[in-house]
């Protein structure tokens, strides 16, 4: 006699029902506009690649208020999972100096301070290039 598969009863809106998923829900959601100002970075390196013309189009498209919108959304959406990935860093990386660990403020407080420095050296780079 075959026997009867357990199937789990679950409401199509299960994440809703706990502030955690909620939350996970969302920074899995941030990877939609990050992934489209990624296309769109890839659109214009292809532009640029291209033809003059495809570089007007693609300057003319990104001067769009639209555009100014969807990237400062974008900008949002990969400031808060970096965040997140931050945050849940010292659970994935466990640092052993001696016979203690390394603390989990300590950890993060590192991720931000190379962040930062990496950004700057970023922008003044751009700066000093353009």
């Amino acid at each position: 006699m075959p026997r009867k598969p357990y199937l789990v009863r679950q409401s199509k809106h299960w994440y809703r029902e706990n502030p955690y998923y909620m939350v996970y829900m969302l920074r899995e959601w941030t990877s939609v506009p990050v992934a489209l100002a990624a296309l769109d970075l890839f659109w214009g390196l292809a532009a640029l690649a291209g033809p003059p013309q495809a570089w007007d189009r693609w300057i003319t498209v990104q001067r769009a208020p639209i555009m100014l919108l969807f990237n400062l959304i974008a900008v949002a959406a990969a400031g808060f999972n970096t965040i997140k990935w931050f945050a849940a860093m010292p659970k994935a990386i466990r640092i052993q100096r001696g016979t203690r660990f390394v603390s989990d403020n300590t950890l993060i407080t590192g991720s931000w301070i190379a962040f930062a420095v990496i950004s700057l050296v970023l922008l003044v780079l751009v700066i000093c290039l353009s």
